[in-house]
């Protein structure tokens, strides 16, 4: 999932919850023994809202039935909008039933993988993805921050949690780092990024 480097600090967070920007997944605790890295609620509520304001506005203006009032192009959006606040995609790691799981869906309807969580043998960031002297100069520039984080299984196998850039990268690290320690797993960092680079 890609992120916007869009940050509104609303509030403090609570112990043992990293915000990361408004469009970025979040990493909560839900109990000592489960953390789950999932879709921020300022994700859900930013295109709720859109698609409330795109409603009103079409009751807003007078003549003829709603329905009559609406085209191709509104439905479009307002259709993509309340998609979109009800995207899911969540990471389960629960210690006490040795869980490691992954949600992606529509909240109430959605496909769900299951391993244990014994079977992750490390927490990986990756970036910048493009660093090759005969790359465009532009394309070096936006992806110098970009970072993936994973984790991987002890058959090799790479669960890609997210790609985040700019600022966020730096935040990625804090949750990458509470993975590592959650799990009792290393974390590999392979970013390259250091000091100003990291965020």
């Amino acid at each position: 999932m890609y992120a916007f480097p869009l940050t509104v600090a609303l509030s403090r967070p609570p112990p043992g919850e990293y915000v990361l920007p408004m469009f970025s997944p979040v990493l909560r605790e839900q109990g000592k023994d489960r953390l789950v890295y999932a879709t921020s609620v300022g994700f859900r509520v930013v295109f709720s809202v859109t698609a409330l304001v795109i409603i009103l506005s079409i009751a807003a203006v007078s003549g003829g039935s709603f329905f009559s009032r609406l085209n191709i192009f509104s439905l479009i959006i307002v259709a993509v909008c309340l998609f979109a606040a009800l995207y899911l995609e969540r990471w389960v790691f629960d210690r006490s039933a040795n869980l490691f799981e992954k949600d992606v869906g529509i909240l109430f309807v959605y496909a769900r993988k299951k391993a244990p969580l014994d079977a992750l043998s490390k927490v990986v960031l990756q970036g910048p993805v493009v660093r090759q002297e005969d790359t465009p100069a532009l394309l070096r520039w936006t992806s110098r921050k970009t970072v993936m984080l994973s984790v991987v299984g002890r058959d090799a196998r790479v669960y890609r949690l997210d790609m985040l850039s700019g600022g966020s990268a730096r935040d990625v690290r804090r949750s990458a780092e509470r993975l590592s320690v959650f799990c009792a797993i290393p974390l590999e960092d392979n970013t390259g990024l250091k000091g100003e680079d990291a965020g």
